[in-house]
């Protein structure tokens, strides 16, 4: 991910990326948290980085791996 965030030009202060526990969602499996609009991508597959760089690039969501408030609340 940092290679491909760092190819897209947000390696520096747009995006970060780097390890941490299960964020609390471990149902969820791999967990991105994004910030500064505080959402969570769940059950994240090396298939999907290139399509959640290509969404931070453009400032949008990918709603298909966007975990639901009912998803946050069973962590």
């Amino acid at each position: 991910m940092k290679e491909q965030l760092a190819a897209a030009g947000l390696a520096s202060l747009k995006a970060r990326a780097c390890s941490s526990g299960c964020l609390d969602q471990c149902a969820s499996g791999v967990t991105i948290l994004v910030e500064p609009d505080h959402f969570f991508y769940g059950k994240v597959t090396l298939a999907d980085v290139p399509e959640i760089v290509e969404a931070l690039r453009r400032g949008v969501r990918v709603e298909r791996l966007v975990l639901s408030v009912e998803d946050l609340a069973r962590g």
